[in-house]
This record gives C-alpha cells, sequence and structure tokens, in this order.
C-alpha cells in the first residue's frame, strides 16, 4: 500500500519529496550519462557561483531558500566532486567564501548547452497533457515515470549530427519530403499529407530555388552513413524567433524515435545560433501532428494563415477551406 497516495492531501509535502528525490537523482543520472558528474541537486548551486566572485555560505542557503547547515553539506558535496573550492574572506577571515572551479565551469557550460535543455525537453514531455486536480496529476507523473525514467525518455532526444545540406544532397532530400509527405504507400506516417494533398510535395527546382532565394536559410540534413534520412529546414526570421519547417524521416525509420531527435538536433542548432523560440505552421486538420507537436512543447496561438490555393508547385489541395495553424516554442 502507498500511505503517500492513500492520503494525498495529509501527506502532500511527502509526496512531493518523494517526486522531487527520484526527478533529481534520474536528471543526475542522465547529466553523468552525458559527460558532467555534479551531486543530485546541486546544479542551482553552481549556476549561483558563476560570476567573477564566490559567494557565502549564508548568501547560498538564502537564494536558495534551505537552512545554512543543509548549504554546508552541499557544499561539502561539490567540493569532494571538484566543482567548488573554499577561500577565505578578505576583509573578514572568519568567513568562508565558495568559489566555482574551472570543472564547475565547465559542468555548467555543459549543462547550458545540451543536459538542461535536454532535462528540459523529457520533463515537458513527462508532464504534457496533464488534467484533474493536483494530487491525480502527481499519480500521472509517478505512473510515467514508473513506466520510463527520465534517461529512458531522454534517449528519444538524444542529439543526431546534422549538417547544412550541399548540391548534391538537394534530390535526395526531395526523394525523402516526397516519400514522407505524399506517397500513399506512407499514410501512417506522421508527416503524410495523404488525402488532403495531391501531387508532388515539392520538384528538385523549386527546392533549389528556395535555397538560393533565402541565405540566411539553413536546410539542414540528417545523414547516417552519408544517405540522407531526415531533413529539416532552419530560418531566422528576427526578434530571436526562427521558422522550422519541412521536417522530415525516413518514413522507415519513424518508429525509431528519429522525428523526436531531429526535431530535438533542430532545436538544438537553433539555440546554439542565438535564437530563443520557433515558429511553425501546420495544416489545421492535421489533429495528430498537431498533438504530436504539442507533446513536445509547442503551443497553439490561435493564429492562422491562409493556404496557397492556386500556387501547384507544393502540390493541388483537394479539399477546400485548409488553412495554416501557427505554433511556437519558448527554447
Amino acid at each position: 500500500m502507498d500511505v503517500l497516495a492513500q492520503y494525498p492531501n495529509a501527506f502532500l509535502g511527502s509526496r512531493l519529496k518523494r517526486l522531487a528525490e527520484e526527478m533529481l537523482a534520474d536528471a543526475s543520472a542522465l547529466a553523468r550519462h552525458n559527460g558532467v558528474s555534479v551531486p543530485s541537486g546541486l546544479y542551482p548551486v553552481l549556476f549561483l557561483l558563476v560570476g567573477p566572485d564566490g559567494r557565502t555560505v549564508g548568501d547560498l542557503a538564502l537564494a536558495m531558500k534551505v537552512s545554512q547547515p543543509a548549504m554546508t553539506k552541499s557544499v561539502a558535496k561539490l567540493v569532494k566532486a571538484g566543482l567548488v573550492q573554499i577561500s577565505k574572506g578578505v576583509s573578514d577571515k572568519r568567513q568562508s567564501i565558495v568559489i566555482i572551479t574551472a570543472a564547475g565551469r565547465t559542468a555548467v557550460e555543459r549543462g547550458q548547452q545540451a543536459i538542461l535543455p535536454l532535462i528540459d525537453n523529457v520533463v515537458r514531455e513527462l508532464t504534457a497533457g496533464l488534467s484533474g486536480d493536483f494530487s491525480r496529476q502527481i499519480d500521472i507523473i509517478e505512473r510515467r515515470l514508473s513506466d520510463r525514467s527520465l534517461s529512458n525518455r531522454a534517449e528519444d532526444h538524444t542529439m543526431l549530427e546534422i549538417e547544412q545540406a550541399r548540391d548534391e544532397d538537394l534530390p535526395h532530400v526531395v526523394t525523402l519530403l516526397n516519400q514522407a509527405y505524399r506517397d500513399n504507400s506512407s499514410q501512417s506516417a506522421w508527416t503524410t499529407e495523404v488525402g488532403l494533398i495531391d501531387g508532388d510535395r515539392i520538384s528538385e527546382e523549386t527546392l533549389a530555388q528556395d535555397v538560393a532565394d533565402k541565405p540566411d536559410a539553413r536546410l539542414m540534413v540528417f545523414k547516417p552513413e552519408g544517405k540522407v534520412k531526415g531533413c529539416v529546414w532552419l530560418e531566422p526570421s528576427g526578434n530571436d524567433v526562427w521558422y522550422l519547417g519541412s521536417l522530415a524521416v525516413d518514413p522507415d525509420m519513424q518508429n525509431a524515435g528519429l522525428g523526436r531527435r531531429l526535431l530535438s538536433s533542430a532545436e538544438a542548432y537553433i539555440r546554439l545560433h542565438g535564437g530563443r523560440s520557433v515558429k511553425m505552421t501546420v495544416i489545421d486538420v492535421r489533429d495528430a501532428l498537431l498533438a504530436w507537436y504539442e507533446r513536445r512543447g509547442y503551443q497553439r496561438t490561435g493564429i492562422t494563415e491562409p493556404f496557397p490555393y492556386g500556387d501547384t508547385r507544393f502540390g493541388t489541395p483537394t479539399k477546400p477551406g485548409l488553412q495554416f495553424e501557427v505554433l511556437t516554442k519558448a527554447l
């Protein structure tokens, strides 16, 4: 019997503590798997220490809203891990100053670049679509964690090595896009537009013209063993916003989670190049695809854009009234 779940209100604090400890331990294991070893739950302390000067244990305790004895124990763990060191105060020798080490700074930099965005994406999916009262939401989170840990979920977000497409890649990208979006044999694929739009998704001539006309945009490809198995269009549109489109993977590889990994890799690329949010458009009747993006942290804005009826470069719509729905995600 789970007594904490049986009395969800009376033991709410204990249950939240249990959930927090499980998630912190799992996140710490995930960080170690990605090359950074930070004691469980102490990453925020390292972030507080980034800067030219150190901070006292009391300052850190106040910032983290914990007791000074608890922070003293935490600092001792960081010292043992080689991430911080203790120095005496300049004006008051009785004062102990906590200073981040080079290893600590590396851990913070690695966290900012890869680990924290990865954990953010994983937890965003873990908590997606919660409903009911608060205790019911905790039930759902605990059950999802029992089914798959954060580390296991993170496998879906493992970064792919993507690169900017070359001229010789364009024919293969065209083939991939047409297979993913318009091939009748790919009706189960999440990108397919069969039944909505006829004709090719794109031609080599159109794609080459788009690449030439938009020099700031990047057509990125995933090329394991030199073969194009995924692609995505990334284009800066001002105010740190990037447009993301034409996301597609080989239909035979979709069940392996390649689409999720390609999307995460594209977002990481945008973040690395100064982007702070992503915008995309999805045909408004594509309910399954809209839900797929929502599970990945994208939000419907309520804004729509007209479908380009009459422009047959991207196919011929077979249904009237189609329009694009605008989705966004903060990175």
